[in-house]
């Protein structure tokens, strides 16, 4: 007897994964208790498509393709730390929240304006990079554009950011904390959506999340194959 895909997917659901590191040189570091640097970025994925169900049900076509977010934090290095497969109404802070271990040793916490420029969500934003900074982490996520000094004893990092955009620029802010690193999480996802797919092959949520920590696990195994050395020949 075939099993049908909704028995597939309950089955896969099921599964007891979790997202494993396979770069040695990372376990040594770890190990010897360093600071990394985590990297968060969420993008979109599809999953399937409601297309003759939904007109029978319904009675039209669909209008839209449904739609899951994908939550990733990774190191400098590019191995994936963390990964989380969401509904859309899943905001990106709680989305940066899901996918940042307590147990890691961090130094810093990149991501993009994004995550705080929403304005019906800055002063979630604000909280979230407080409570970072309190915990010795330098969250290096840069504010909107009309983001403003507070002088609160509970502002006290989003104060001091604002106030070095505004004397020296946001370049200034760029080169001092690293910001181009920020740009590997987009190569990941990027690196995901080429090789493995943009399109999710389960259907329900929790098959999804099981899929999305098997996409972080084979993303590892590839990283621990090597990296290519690039010099110049001329």
């Amino acid at each position: 007897m075939v099993p049908s895909s909704s028995q597939l997917c309950e089955r896969f659901a099921a599964l007891q994964v979790s997202v494993t590191q396979r770069c040695e040189q990372l376990a040594r570091r770890l190990a010897s208790g360093e600071a990394i640097t985590m990297i968060v970025d969420r993008t979109g994925l599809s999953f399937g498509r409601a297309s003759e169900w939904y007109e029978q049900k319904y009675g039209r076509k669909a209008s839209q393709t449904p739609w899951r977010k994908m939550h990733l934090s990774i190191d400098a290095d590019m191995n994936v730390h963390a990964i989380r497969i969401t509904t859309t109404d899943v905001s990106d802070s709680e989305g940066m929240g899901a996918v940042l271990s307590a147990d890691l040793p961090v130094d810093r916490v990149m991501a993009d304006g994004a995550y705080y420029a929403r304005r019906k969500s800055l002063w979630d934003s604000i909280e979230r990079t407080e409570a970072l900074s309190r915990a010795g982490v330098t969250p290096v996520i840069p504010p909107p554009a009309h983001a403003v000094v507070h002088g609160g004893e509970d502002t006290r990092w989003h104060d001091e950011i604002v106030k070095y955009i505004q004397d020296k620029g946001i370049y200034a802010f760029h080169k001092k904390y690293g910001y181009g690193l920020r740009a590997r999480v987009e190569a990941q996802i990027s690196r995901i959506k080429r090789c493995i797919g943009a399109t999710l092959l389960t259907q329900k949520i929790a098959s999804q999340e099981c899929e999305g920590v098997i996409i972080a696990n084979l993303i590892n195994l590839w990283n621990a194959f090597g990296k290519p050395v690039c010099v110049k020949n001329a």
